[in-house]
C-alpha cells in the first residue's frame, strides 16, 4: 500500500513527458548545423543528424528521391518550428520513390541518418551547396496550428494597474478606468 503513491506519481509524470517519436530519435551528440555540413563536407562525413523543416522540393531520380528542405530549429519532441533557426537549406536523400504529391512544398518532415557529402543545385542562377542527409528514418508532421490564445488576453475591460511600468497599453484609454 506504501508503493502505490509513488507509483501513481510516477506514472502521472511520465504520462506528461513529451515523446519523441521512434522514427527520429537519435542517440545524443553535438548538434551539427547546416553551415558546418556546408564548410566541412567531408570531415563530417558519416556523422548522424536530425534535421528537420519546410520541403521545398522533391527531386525524383531513378533509385532514390531528393527532397530539398529548408532547416528550421526543432521543438524538443522533434517537431520543426514554424519559423527561425539558419534558413539554409539541405537534401534529404530517401531510398525510392515519393510522389510528389504526396510531399507538397510547405509541408513539415524530420528526417535522421549520416550525412554523405555535399550536392551544389542552384537556387536561382546562384550555385548552393546543399548538405546531404542519407535518410534512415524520418516523420511527416501536420500544418502547424499556433496554440490558441485564452480569452482573458483580450479582455477590453481588464485595466493593468502596474500600467505606466508594464509597458505600453494594447488598447486606447477609454478602456481603463
Amino acid at each position: 500500500m506504501r508503493y502505490c503513491l509513488p507509483l501513481l506519481i510516477l506514472s502521472l509524470l511520465a504520462g506528461c513527458a513529451g515523446t519523441v517519436p521512434p522514427a527520429i530519435r537519435i542517440e545524443s551528440g553535438e548538434p551539427i548545423g547546416v553551415a558546418q555540413a556546408q564548410a566541412d563536407p567531408e570531415g563530417l562525413r558519416g556523422h548522424r543528424v536530425r534535421w528537420g523543416g519546410e520541403i521545398l522540393q522533391v527531386i525524383n531520380a531513378p533509385r532514390h528521391t531528393d527532397l530539398v528542405v529548408l532547416r528550421r530549429p526543432l521543438f524538443d519532441n522533434g517537431e520543426p518550428k514554424p519559423e527561425g533557426g539558419e534558413a539554409k537549406r539541405f537534401l534529404a536523400r530517401i531510398g525510392g520513390f515519393l510522389d510528389p504529391a504526396d510531399y507538397r512544398p510547405g509541408q513539415r518532415i524530420t528526417v535522421s541518418g549520416r550525412l554523405d557529402g555535399v550536392q551544389v543545385l542552384k537556387v536561382g542562377e546562384y550555385p548552393y551547396p546543399h548538405p546531404v542527409v542519407a535518410v534512415a528514418q524520418y516523420h511527416r508532421w501536420p500544418k502547424w496550428q499556433p496554440v490558441p490564445e485564452p480569452p482573458w488576453h483580450r479582455d477590453p475591460f481588464y485595466c493593468d494597474p502596474f500600467w505606466p511600468w508594464g509597458g505600453p497599453r494594447p488598447w486606447p484609454d477609454p478602456y481603463c478606468w
